[in-house]
Protein backbone atom coordinates (compact mmCIF):
# COMPACT_ATOMS: atom_id res chain seq x y z
CA UNK A 1 0.00 0.00 0.00
CA UNK A 2 1.25 3.29 -1.02
CA UNK A 3 0.63 6.81 0.20
CA UNK A 4 1.14 10.04 -2.18
CA UNK A 5 1.33 13.07 -1.29
CA UNK A 6 0.65 16.18 -3.17
CA UNK A 7 0.80 19.68 -1.60
CA UNK A 8 0.31 22.94 -4.07
CA UNK A 9 1.90 26.33 -1.84
CA UNK A 10 2.59 29.77 -2.58
CA UNK A 11 5.32 31.78 -1.24
CA UNK A 12 5.93 35.18 -0.92
CA UNK A 13 9.51 36.91 -1.82
CA UNK A 14 11.92 34.20 -0.61
CA UNK A 15 15.23 32.66 -0.30
CA UNK A 16 13.94 29.18 1.28
CA UNK A 17 16.76 27.06 0.26
CA UNK A 18 20.31 28.45 -0.39
CA UNK A 19 23.24 26.77 -2.92
CA UNK A 20 26.39 27.36 -2.19
CA UNK A 21 26.73 30.80 -3.18
CA UNK A 22 23.64 32.14 -1.07
CA UNK A 23 21.54 31.81 -4.36
CA UNK A 24 18.04 30.20 -4.31
CA UNK A 25 18.29 26.89 -5.58
CA UNK A 26 16.98 26.18 -9.08
CA UNK A 27 16.67 24.33 -12.28
CA UNK A 28 15.32 23.43 -15.11
CA UNK A 29 12.15 21.86 -15.75
CA UNK A 30 9.55 21.38 -19.19
CA UNK A 31 12.38 23.48 -20.37
CA UNK A 32 12.26 26.30 -18.43
CA UNK A 33 13.71 27.34 -15.32
CA UNK A 34 12.28 26.87 -11.78
CA UNK A 35 12.88 27.79 -8.50
CA UNK A 36 13.40 24.46 -6.35
CA UNK A 37 13.58 23.45 -2.54
CA UNK A 38 15.62 20.24 -2.20
CA UNK A 39 14.04 16.69 -0.77
CA UNK A 40 17.13 16.90 1.93
CA UNK A 41 15.82 20.62 2.95
CA UNK A 42 12.02 19.00 2.85
CA UNK A 43 13.15 15.66 4.92
CA UNK A 44 14.84 17.86 7.44
CA UNK A 45 12.11 20.33 8.36
CA UNK A 46 9.15 18.02 8.06
CA UNK A 47 11.44 15.50 10.79
CA UNK A 48 12.17 18.18 13.16
CA UNK A 49 8.70 19.65 13.10
CA UNK A 50 6.49 19.10 16.28
CA UNK A 51 3.65 17.63 14.34
CA UNK A 52 5.47 14.51 13.65
CA UNK A 53 7.82 14.13 16.75
CA UNK A 54 4.45 14.61 19.00
CA UNK A 55 2.48 11.95 17.19
CA UNK A 56 5.03 9.46 17.08
CA UNK A 57 6.48 10.38 20.83
CA UNK A 58 2.38 9.55 21.78
CA UNK A 59 2.28 6.09 20.32
CA UNK A 60 4.91 5.58 22.06
CA UNK A 61 7.85 5.62 19.38
CA UNK A 62 10.98 7.81 19.29
CA UNK A 63 12.75 10.07 16.78
CA UNK A 64 16.60 10.22 15.48
CA UNK A 65 19.51 12.43 15.87
CA UNK A 66 21.68 12.95 12.99
CA UNK A 67 24.63 13.66 14.33
CA UNK A 68 28.99 13.12 13.67
CA UNK A 69 29.25 13.17 18.00
CA UNK A 70 27.93 10.43 19.28
CA UNK A 71 30.76 9.57 21.37
CA UNK A 72 29.97 12.87 23.47
CA UNK A 73 26.34 11.53 23.53
CA UNK A 74 27.57 8.17 24.72
CA UNK A 75 29.68 10.16 27.24
CA UNK A 76 26.97 12.09 28.19
CA UNK A 77 24.82 8.97 28.98
CA UNK A 78 27.32 7.36 30.87
CA UNK A 79 27.59 10.23 33.11
CA UNK A 80 23.86 11.25 33.67
CA UNK A 81 22.03 8.38 33.30
CA UNK A 82 24.68 5.83 35.14
CA UNK A 83 26.71 7.86 37.34
CA UNK A 84 29.74 6.98 35.34
CA UNK A 85 31.91 10.60 36.33
CA UNK A 86 35.60 9.51 35.45
CA UNK A 87 36.04 11.58 31.77
CA UNK A 88 38.84 8.89 30.97
CA UNK A 89 36.72 5.49 31.08
CA UNK A 90 33.58 7.04 29.59
CA UNK A 91 35.75 8.47 26.81
CA UNK A 92 37.45 5.11 26.22
CA UNK A 93 34.35 3.27 26.45
CA UNK A 94 32.87 5.14 23.99
CA UNK A 95 35.89 4.93 21.69
CA UNK A 96 35.74 1.37 22.06
CA UNK A 97 32.20 1.12 21.20
CA UNK A 98 32.10 3.12 18.04
CA UNK A 99 35.02 0.78 16.95
CA UNK A 100 33.07 -2.39 17.70
CA UNK A 101 29.90 -1.16 15.82
CA UNK A 102 32.35 -0.87 13.01
CA UNK A 103 32.41 3.08 12.47
CA UNK A 104 35.94 5.36 12.54
CA UNK A 105 36.65 8.79 14.52
CA UNK A 106 38.13 10.91 12.00
CA UNK A 107 39.37 13.14 14.99
CA UNK A 108 39.23 12.56 18.67
CA UNK A 109 35.30 13.86 18.57
CA UNK A 110 33.73 13.19 15.65
CA UNK A 111 33.02 10.10 13.29
CA UNK A 112 33.62 10.28 9.85
CA UNK A 113 30.33 11.32 8.62
CA UNK A 114 26.83 11.88 10.09
CA UNK A 115 24.98 9.22 12.12
CA UNK A 116 21.49 8.84 11.72
CA UNK A 117 20.93 7.57 15.27
CA UNK A 118 17.35 6.63 17.21
CA UNK A 119 17.65 8.19 20.52
CA UNK A 120 16.48 4.47 21.98
CA UNK A 121 19.15 2.88 19.95
CA UNK A 122 21.60 5.32 21.49
CA UNK A 123 20.14 4.70 25.49
CA UNK A 124 20.22 0.56 24.37
CA UNK A 125 24.29 1.25 23.45
CA UNK A 126 24.58 2.80 26.70
CA UNK A 127 23.08 0.17 28.29
CA UNK A 128 25.02 -2.78 27.00
CA UNK A 129 28.12 -0.73 27.67
CA UNK A 130 27.69 -0.48 31.32
CA UNK A 131 26.84 -3.89 31.81
CA UNK A 132 30.30 -4.84 30.46
CA UNK A 133 32.10 -1.74 31.52
CA UNK A 134 34.99 -3.23 33.17
CA UNK A 135 35.50 -5.93 30.83
CA UNK A 136 35.73 -2.52 28.36
CA UNK A 137 38.00 -0.65 29.71
CA UNK A 138 40.17 -3.70 29.91
CA UNK A 139 40.41 -4.27 25.87
CA UNK A 140 43.70 -3.85 24.98
CA UNK A 141 44.29 -2.04 21.69
CA UNK A 142 43.66 -3.32 17.97
CA UNK A 143 46.14 -6.00 18.09
CA UNK A 144 45.33 -7.14 20.78
CA UNK A 145 41.87 -6.88 20.98
CA UNK A 146 40.41 -10.08 19.09
CA UNK A 147 42.18 -12.11 22.22
CA UNK A 148 40.21 -10.68 24.92
CA UNK A 149 37.40 -12.13 26.44
CA UNK A 150 35.30 -11.66 29.84
CA UNK A 151 32.86 -9.31 28.56
CA UNK A 152 29.64 -11.24 30.11
CA UNK A 153 29.37 -12.79 27.23
CA UNK A 154 31.26 -16.37 25.24
CA UNK A 155 33.59 -13.47 24.02
CA UNK A 156 34.58 -10.50 22.67
CA UNK A 157 32.45 -11.34 19.08
CA UNK A 158 29.66 -12.20 20.58
CA UNK A 159 29.56 -9.03 22.40
CA UNK A 160 30.35 -7.33 19.46
CA UNK A 161 27.48 -9.02 17.84
CA UNK A 162 24.80 -7.84 20.32
CA UNK A 163 26.18 -4.14 20.03
CA UNK A 164 25.48 -4.22 16.15
CA UNK A 165 22.34 -5.94 16.96
CA UNK A 166 20.81 -3.29 18.55
CA UNK A 167 21.41 -0.54 15.52
CA UNK A 168 21.64 -3.10 12.81
CA UNK A 169 19.07 -5.66 11.11
CA UNK A 170 17.52 -8.90 13.13
CA UNK A 171 15.89 -11.09 10.40
CA UNK A 172 14.55 -13.41 13.23
CA UNK A 173 12.61 -10.70 15.15
CA UNK A 174 10.44 -7.70 14.53
CA UNK A 175 12.62 -4.72 14.25
CA UNK A 176 11.35 -1.23 15.44
CA UNK A 177 13.75 1.42 14.65
CA UNK A 178 13.24 5.45 15.06
CA UNK A 179 10.02 6.77 13.28
CA UNK A 180 12.20 9.13 10.83
CA UNK A 181 14.99 6.37 10.16
CA UNK A 182 11.70 4.37 9.51
CA UNK A 183 11.12 6.62 6.88
CA UNK A 184 13.74 8.35 5.48
CA UNK A 185 16.05 4.84 6.00
CA UNK A 186 19.61 4.90 6.88
CA UNK A 187 22.95 4.13 5.18
CA UNK A 188 25.96 3.33 6.53
CA UNK A 189 29.06 3.00 3.92
CA UNK A 190 31.27 1.33 6.81
CA UNK A 191 28.67 -1.17 8.20
CA UNK A 192 26.45 -2.10 6.08
CA UNK A 193 24.55 -3.89 9.14
CA UNK A 194 22.95 -0.71 9.94
CA UNK A 195 21.65 0.30 7.31
CA UNK A 196 17.93 0.91 6.71
CA UNK A 197 15.62 0.59 3.45
CA UNK A 198 13.71 3.88 3.52
CA UNK A 199 9.97 4.01 3.47
CA UNK A 200 9.28 7.05 2.09
CA UNK A 201 10.23 8.77 -1.40
CA UNK A 202 10.27 12.85 -1.33
CA UNK A 203 10.88 14.86 -4.43
CA UNK A 204 12.49 17.71 -5.10
CA UNK A 205 9.54 20.45 -4.90
CA UNK A 206 9.51 22.63 -8.21
CA UNK A 207 7.95 25.88 -9.19
CA UNK A 208 4.53 25.81 -11.21
CA UNK A 209 5.49 28.84 -12.42
CA UNK A 210 8.89 29.90 -14.73
CA UNK A 211 10.96 32.24 -12.52
CA UNK A 212 13.05 35.19 -12.80
CA UNK A 213 15.63 35.82 -9.71
CA UNK A 214 15.44 39.35 -8.53
CA UNK A 215 18.08 41.07 -6.28
CA UNK A 216 17.32 43.07 -2.86
CA UNK A 217 20.06 45.84 -2.36
CA UNK A 218 20.59 46.47 0.99
CA UNK A 219 22.72 48.68 3.28
CA UNK A 220 23.73 49.00 6.89
CA UNK A 221 23.99 52.21 8.93
CA UNK A 222 26.09 52.44 11.75
CA UNK A 223 24.33 53.79 14.20
CA UNK A 224 27.13 55.47 16.25
CA UNK A 225 27.94 57.04 12.77
CA UNK A 226 28.91 60.62 13.61
CA UNK A 227 26.55 63.72 12.83
CA UNK A 228 28.69 64.86 10.53
CA UNK A 229 29.72 61.56 8.16
CA UNK A 230 27.12 60.23 5.88
CA UNK A 231 26.98 57.00 3.80
CA UNK A 232 26.86 53.05 4.45
CA UNK A 233 28.82 50.92 6.83
CA UNK A 234 27.49 47.71 5.00
CA UNK A 235 26.15 47.17 1.37
CA UNK A 236 25.33 44.00 0.12
CA UNK A 237 23.34 41.67 -2.45
CA UNK A 238 20.70 38.88 -1.51
CA UNK A 239 18.83 36.92 -4.34
CA UNK A 240 15.26 36.16 -3.81
CA UNK A 241 12.04 34.88 -5.91
CA UNK A 242 8.43 34.59 -5.25
CA UNK A 243 7.35 30.75 -6.30
CA UNK A 244 4.08 28.47 -6.14
CA UNK A 245 5.46 25.07 -5.39
CA UNK A 246 4.51 21.54 -6.30
CA UNK A 247 5.34 19.00 -3.45
CA UNK A 248 5.30 15.37 -3.93
CA UNK A 249 6.64 12.54 -1.81
CA UNK A 250 5.06 8.86 -1.04
CA UNK A 251 4.95 6.05 1.87
CA UNK A 252 5.04 2.97 1.57
CA UNK A 253 2.80 1.74 4.34
CA UNK A 254 4.12 -2.27 4.20
CA UNK A 255 7.97 -1.12 4.22
CA UNK A 256 7.03 1.65 7.48
CA UNK A 257 5.38 -1.07 9.16
CA UNK A 258 8.11 -3.41 8.92
CA UNK A 259 10.66 -0.79 9.48
CA UNK A 260 8.56 0.09 12.76
CA UNK A 261 8.31 -3.37 13.92
CA UNK A 262 4.97 -4.11 12.95
CA UNK A 263 3.17 -2.09 15.48
CA UNK A 264 -0.03 -0.59 14.20
CA UNK A 265 -0.88 1.66 16.54
CA UNK A 266 3.02 3.27 15.37
CA UNK A 267 2.90 2.72 12.19
CA UNK A 268 -0.46 4.78 11.61
CA UNK A 269 1.12 7.67 14.21
CA UNK A 270 4.51 7.76 12.11
CA UNK A 271 2.27 8.15 8.56
CA UNK A 272 -0.23 10.88 10.13
CA UNK A 273 2.55 12.92 11.54
CA UNK A 274 4.07 12.74 8.45
CA UNK A 275 1.43 14.08 6.44
CA UNK A 276 0.37 16.57 8.74
CA UNK A 277 4.31 17.95 9.21
CA UNK A 278 4.62 17.89 5.86
CA UNK A 279 1.77 19.93 4.78
CA UNK A 280 2.76 22.13 8.29
CA UNK A 281 6.50 22.54 7.96
CA UNK A 282 8.20 25.82 5.81
CA UNK A 283 11.88 25.65 5.23
CA UNK A 284 13.22 27.91 7.21
CA UNK A 285 16.25 30.02 5.41
CA UNK A 286 16.13 33.68 5.25
CA UNK A 287 12.85 33.42 7.18
CA UNK A 288 14.23 36.17 9.73
CA UNK A 289 14.41 39.03 7.27
CA UNK A 290 11.80 37.78 4.77
CA UNK A 291 9.49 35.85 6.90
CA UNK A 292 7.78 33.74 4.33
CA UNK A 293 5.17 31.93 6.46
CA UNK A 294 2.63 30.91 3.93
CA UNK A 295 0.33 27.77 4.97
CA UNK A 296 -0.32 25.35 1.80
CA UNK A 297 -3.30 26.17 -0.35
CA UNK A 298 -3.74 22.59 -1.27
CA UNK A 299 -3.05 19.17 0.14
CA UNK A 300 -4.15 15.63 -1.60
CA UNK A 301 -3.25 12.20 -0.09
CA UNK A 302 -4.51 9.21 -2.28
CA UNK A 303 -3.90 5.39 -0.69
CA UNK A 304 -3.04 3.12 -3.19
CA UNK A 305 -2.87 -1.39 -3.03
CA UNK A 306 -1.59 -1.51 -6.89
CA UNK A 307 2.46 -0.25 -6.10
CA UNK A 308 2.65 2.43 -8.78
CA UNK A 309 2.35 5.81 -7.29
CA UNK A 310 1.87 8.74 -9.38
CA UNK A 311 4.14 11.70 -9.09
CA UNK A 312 1.98 15.06 -11.01
CA UNK A 313 4.91 16.58 -11.66
CA UNK A 314 3.87 16.62 -15.17
CA UNK A 315 1.05 18.95 -14.60
CA UNK A 316 3.45 21.90 -14.82
CA UNK A 317 5.65 20.84 -18.03
CA UNK A 318 4.41 23.90 -18.81
CA UNK A 319 4.45 27.03 -16.55
CA UNK A 320 1.26 28.11 -15.37
CA UNK A 321 0.13 31.84 -15.38
CA UNK A 322 -1.60 33.34 -13.21
CA UNK A 323 -4.64 35.33 -15.05
CA UNK A 324 -7.25 38.28 -14.00
CA UNK A 325 -9.87 35.96 -12.01
CA UNK A 326 -7.13 33.17 -10.48
CA UNK A 327 -4.10 33.38 -8.36
CA UNK A 328 -1.06 31.57 -9.10
CA UNK A 329 -1.65 29.11 -6.90
CA UNK A 330 -5.60 28.75 -7.69
CA UNK A 331 -3.98 28.11 -11.24
CA UNK A 332 -1.74 25.76 -10.23
CA UNK A 333 -4.71 23.11 -8.60
CA UNK A 334 -6.78 23.62 -11.32
CA UNK A 335 -3.49 22.62 -13.39
CA UNK A 336 -3.28 19.51 -11.20
CA UNK A 337 -6.60 18.27 -10.81
CA UNK A 338 -6.91 18.24 -14.44
CA UNK A 339 -3.84 15.96 -15.13
CA UNK A 340 -5.00 13.88 -12.53
CA UNK A 341 -7.89 13.40 -14.00
CA UNK A 342 -6.21 12.35 -17.30
CA UNK A 343 -3.59 9.88 -15.72
CA UNK A 344 -7.31 8.05 -13.92
CA UNK A 345 -8.39 7.92 -17.44
CA UNK A 346 -5.56 6.59 -19.24
CA UNK A 347 -4.54 4.21 -16.12
CA UNK A 348 -7.75 3.53 -14.59
CA UNK A 349 -8.50 3.94 -10.86
CA UNK A 350 -8.91 0.55 -9.48
CA UNK A 351 -5.90 0.80 -7.32
CA UNK A 352 -6.93 3.48 -5.56
CA UNK A 353 -8.83 3.42 -1.88
CA UNK A 354 -8.80 6.41 -0.99
CA UNK A 355 -8.38 10.02 -2.06
CA UNK A 356 -8.54 13.15 0.31
CA UNK A 357 -7.45 16.59 -0.11
CA UNK A 358 -8.58 20.30 1.41
CA UNK A 359 -8.49 23.54 -0.89
CA UNK A 360 -8.31 26.88 0.63
CA UNK A 361 -9.49 28.53 -2.28
CA UNK A 362 -13.03 26.78 -2.90
CA UNK A 363 -16.09 27.23 0.00
CA UNK A 364 -16.46 23.68 0.82
CA UNK A 365 -12.90 22.91 0.21
CA UNK A 366 -12.34 20.45 3.39
CA UNK A 367 -9.78 21.17 6.15
CA UNK A 368 -6.36 19.42 7.18
CA UNK A 369 -8.11 17.78 9.96
CA UNK A 370 -10.82 16.22 7.79
CA UNK A 371 -8.29 15.03 5.31
CA UNK A 372 -5.76 13.30 8.46
CA UNK A 373 -9.08 11.70 9.64
CA UNK A 374 -9.98 10.04 6.08
CA UNK A 375 -6.51 9.26 5.56
CA UNK A 376 -6.59 7.15 8.89
CA UNK A 377 -9.84 5.48 8.09
CA UNK A 378 -8.60 4.23 5.47
CA UNK A 379 -5.16 2.75 6.85
CA UNK A 380 -6.44 1.02 9.46
CA UNK A 381 -9.56 -0.32 7.43
CA UNK A 382 -6.89 -1.51 5.30
CA UNK A 383 -4.86 -3.37 7.92
CA UNK A 384 -7.85 -4.94 9.70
Amino acid sequence: MFVDIHIIQNFAPSNLNRDDTNSPKDCEFGGYRRARISSQCIKRVVRSHRSFSQAVVHAGGDTGVRTKRIKSRLMDLFAKKYGKPEIVETEKVAETVIELLGLKLKDEEKTEYLLYLGENEAAQLARLAVDSWDALLAIEPEQDKKKKKGTGQESLKEFQEELKGIVGKRRKEARSYAADIALFGRMIADNKNMNVDAACQVAHAVSTNKVEMEMDYFTAVDDLLPGEETGSDMIGVVEFNSSCFYRYSNVNVSKLAENLGFNNDLTTAALLGYVEASVKSVPTGKQNSMAAQNPAGYARVIVRRDGFPWSLANAFQKPVRPSLDKSLEEASIDALERYFERLKAVYGTEGIVCDASFNLHRDDGGSLRKMLDALKACVAGEGS
